[in-house]
């Protein structure tokens, strides 16, 4: 069932409301299927789709998902919606290391457009 939800979440070919299912059931499973398929989604090219798939990650508290929410928070290709949910993921995730970075963030947002 994990194998056949994330390749539904990551296959464009599917409806998007089926993909939301995967995303939605995927977020209440643990490991690194799960979360390595919500990372993967979090560079879709809906927006929406990757805004959710960052949001899950931070409910799931995966500390194992801070490297790749630290890597769509910096990179200004990505709309602004979902590196604003990646920061709100690391918030979420709760990482007194996060801290600084959430900060810097902030400071600099404006002159990146976050």
């Amino acid at each position: 069932m994990e194998k056949f939800l994330c390749d539904r979440l990551l296959d464009p070919t599917q409806p998007i409301s089926e993909r939301f299912r995967a995303l939605f059931s995927l977020r209440n499973l643990k490991g690194p299927g799960p979360r390595n398929a919500l990372i993967l989604a979090t560079r879709d090219s809906s927006n929406l789709l990757a805004h959710e798939a960052a949001f899950a990650l931070g409910q799931m508290q995966d500390a194992d998902a801070v490297p790749a929410l630290i890597a769509v928070l910096n990179d200004l290709s990505l709309h602004p919606i979902v590196r604003h949910e990646a920061a709100e993921a690391l918030g979420a995730i709760g990482l007194e290391s996060n801290i600084p970075l959430l900060k810097n963030s902030l400071v600099l947002g404006g002159s990146r457009n976050m």
